[in-house]
């Protein structure tokens, strides 16, 4: 039976709109020298960009990378929700994977991820572990200078170097407080930057600033969720213990 010509229409753009989410959906990297390569990218491998174009994977070395589109995998999302919660156990066994996978791609979440990974490892009291993932994050991605500090201060002040980290928070501190709008990745390391110098302060004794610091990123560098929750139960402590601001 032939189909009437609403019909048949209405099928070639149900077919179109399909190629074209799938074209849209696909992986892509873009090369230096302006060539691009659309697929779906299957991880990060002897320092290239492994990418599956049809039933071929190619590789694309990382030297020679100028851009990737991808989208985060699902135990990426799975990972970071869990570690907002505070849930240390299911972000490792998410996260290990997606960083063994894909950590050196030039993407936002896989930074991200691979950053990540060394707060968990401290959460969990491997600092071994940690100190090894925070060295190959600063190989991975040299331009990350602010999520390097912020790591370097967390594994300075799990080993209570309180000294060591606040130098390392200090500029970072200095920065927050003098942004008038922070948005996106930097309100986010504001806030964990704020939440630390708390922490170190507090542990130094020196309280009256802490508060002044956890109340900071409670009403104004609240973008970091775990940050926020962890800033309010601290400032909550302090004022309990009838703690003033300076």
């Amino acid at each position: 039976m032939k189909a009437s010509p609403p019909r048949l229409l209405a099928l070639v753009v149900s077919m179109a709109a399909c190629s074209f989410a799938t074209l849209c959906a696909q992986d892509a990297v873009v090369q230096k020298d302006g060539k691009s390569s659309s697929g779906t990218i299957t991880g990060v491998r002897a320092n290239a960009v492994r990418i599956k174009i049809g039933p071929v994977e190619t590789a694309v070395p990382l030297a020679n990378v100028k851009s990737v589109t991808m989208a985060p995998p699902a135990d990426y999302t799975a990972a970071v929700e869990a570690w907002s919660k505070g849930d240390a156990a299911t972000t490792i066994t998410k996260l290990i994977p997606v960083v063994q996978t894909f950590k050196g791609l030039p993407t936002a979440w896989a930074e991200r991820a691979c950053s990540i990974l060394p707060e968990v490892y401290l959460t969990i009291n491997k600092p071994a572990e940690a100190e090894a993932a925070l060295a190959e994050f600063q190989k991975l991605y040299p331009g990350s200078t602010s999520s390097t500090q912020l790591l370097l201060a967390r594994l300075s002040l799990s080993k209570k170097d309180f000294i060591g980290a606040k130098a390392r928070l200090e500029p970072l501190v200095k920065e927050a407080k003098a942004a008038k709008l922070p948005k996106g990745s930097e309100a986010v390391t504001y806030s964990q930057a704020l939440l630390l110098m708390g922490n170190v302060e507090e542990q130094s004794g020196q309280k009256p600033e802490a508060l002044e610091n956890y109340l900071l990123v409670t009403t104004i560098f609240n973008k970091d969720n775990a940050a926020t929750a962890q800033a309010a139960e601290r400032a909550k402590v302090l004022n309990e213990e009838k703690v003033i601001v300076p």
